[in-house]
């Protein structure tokens, strides 16, 4: 007998939408979708927010998808991480912040929190400053200096104020304008001026009240990103002996002026030469920066992937150049080298500026490929991306998507036509939402964006046909699991243990 091969298809940004007009994949009604809907099983997966380890309500994204299909769990992102932290309390408990705090007292010194003033929750969070406060309290220190970036980029222009009140008044030491603070494009000069704030007593403006600067700011048509450094005390810098930590969690635009601290022999521009200086980053900025990091990052210690390479399994993974990183470095739990007996198939992807005029884009190349594969039987497991419907969504132009619509299921039906065999196992599935809602249902105007709907989950096999999940009857409104269970669905297929560092669940014991 053939050994039997899976075949996991994600569609790229397709998910389940409402059934009218906003929907492409409603108007469109795809004959091979439906089919496999009406005799195989067919469910939804939560590809979205918390389910996937983003923040509440936050839709999902490609990179975060894959990287959840693959690795069978729900990897937590820096904010819904520490929010959650706090909540349970474990953050007040944490080993680099309570160091960080000793290190102060030991010192008779003060501790600096650093990073942006925002609600946004893009690279800080405000929830996480009055933390790191109520946590000083707790640990009975009052000497903190909050040296602060202001936004107007992650949170409304104009609302600097009203972040700057709910802070402690008699602990506010700076205040930078991000577009100085969190440079990331090596404009080294405007990362010297935020750090001359930090370090020095003469380098800002000194204010006992800010408004007058922030007023003068917004006078010239700018928003509070481009406040000029500003002190609110006579001596706030930060000094030797003392404790930093910078609070940002998103590691990007904070590296700059991490580094300026953390990195010995930093010559991008004079600075000081710190001996004592204990400093603790909320999350992992780089990997040459040797501070305490509070939050590492989780990882997928044992992706999908390495699972079947160890078990002895030859993998194939296919998709074009738009999602080739997603099937593997992604998939793969942030690992860019293949493992033992992984082959990797990439399609050039048409070089057009604009992607709705080719709806169809590289979606026959990759079925002649995927269906080679099939037919020869040459892989034990097969990944294929097919990412029409994620990048024609986000130009926005609704009767590409239509098309790109029709394309997919039409590619779809040639692949049934050769996988529905006892060798072949076929699981269909999405990474996120985008394609199924191109127009606004309130407005109608035309949508670019992700949208945090549920995803598709067809489970092809002779053995399936006729089998429903528990779910079947409301797939739009009732999820089953979400992207973390795929990964546990293949190894109960293929007949592998579930490693222990994989805690998603397999969606078949949800079978009727």
């Amino acid at each position: 007998m053939q050994k039997r091969s899976v075949i996991l298809v994600i569609l790229d940004g397709w998910g389940i939408g409402r059934n009218d007009e906003s929907n492409p994949i409603h108007v469109v009604q795809p004959k091979s979708l439906k089919w496999l809907e009406e005799n195989f099983p067919m469910t939804s997966l939560q590809a979205s927010g918390i389910s996937i380890g983003l923040p509440w309500g936050e839709v999902g994204n490609s990179e975060v998808g894959h990287l959840t299909l693959g690795a069978g769990k729900v990897l937590y992102q820096y904010y819904p991480k520490i929010t959650m932290a706090i909540r349970d309390g474990t953050f007040f408990e944490n080993g680099p912040f309570k160091d960080a705090f000793a290190h102060a007292r030991k010192n008779n010194s003060a501790v600096n929190f650093v990073g942006l003033l925002s609600r946004g929750n893009v690279h800080a969070s405000l929830e996480h400053i009055e933390a790191l406060l109520k946590m000083a309290k707790m640990e009975k220190m009052e000497n903190v200096k909050l040296h602060l970036f202001s936004d107007g980029k992650d949170s409304p222009p104009r609302t600097v104020l009203n972040f700057l009140e709910e802070m402690p008044k008699e602990k506010l030491a700076t205040l930078t304008g991000r577009y100085y603070a969190m440079d990331r494009n090596g404009a080294w000069r405007l990362t010297e001026t935020a750090y001359e704030n930090l370090t020095t007593n003469s380098a800002g403006q000194l204010v006992s009240d800010p408004r007058p600067l922030i007023d003068a700011t917004f006078k010239k048509g700018l928003t509070e990103e481009y406040l000029p450094p500003m002190r609110f005390g006579d001596d706030v810098s930060i000094k030797d002996g003392e404790s930093v930590i910078f609070f940002n969690y998103r590691e990007d635009s904070i590296r700059q002026l991490a580094e300026s601290f953390i990195v010995r022999g930093f010559d991008k521009f004079p600075s000081k030469k710190f001996q004592d200086l204990h400093i603790v980053t909320m999350s992992h900025y780089r990997d040459d920066f040797n501070v305490p990091v509070a939050f590492p990052a989780d990882k997928a210690e044992k992706p999908l992937g390495e699972v079947l390479s160890e078990a002895g399994k030859n993998q194939l993974r296919l998709a074009e150049t738009y999602k080739y990183a997603h099937v593997t470095y992604f998939f793969n739990g942030l690992r860019e080298p293949p493992f033992k007996n992984e082959f990797r198939a990439l399609i050039p992807s048409l070089q057009s500026p604009h992607p709705e005029e080719h709806p169809e884009m590289m979606a026959k190349a990759i079925t002649d490929r995927l269906i080679e594969a099939t037919q020869t039987h040459a892989f034990d497991f097969v990944l294929v991306n097919y990412s029409n419907g994620d990048t024609i969504a986000h130009t926005a132009d609704y009767d590409a998507g239509l098309q790109a619509v029709r394309v997919i299921d039409e590619e779809i039906g040639r692949l049934i036509k050769v996988a529905i065999n006892p060798e072949t196992l076929l699981i269909i599935t999405s990474d996120h939402g985008n394609v199924e809602e191109m127009l606004n249902p309130t407005t109608g105007l035309p949508e670019s964006q992700h949208d945090p709907s549920p995803v598709p989950f067809y489970l092809v096999a002779p053995e399936f046909r006729g089998r429903k999940f528990t779910n079947s009857g409301n797939p739009a409104t009732e999820t089953l699991g979400s992207l973390a269970d795929v990964a546990p669905t293949i190894l109960e297929i293929i007949g592998i243990p579930q490693p222990p560092e994989m805690t998603g669940h397999s969606l078949l014991e949800s079978l009727i």
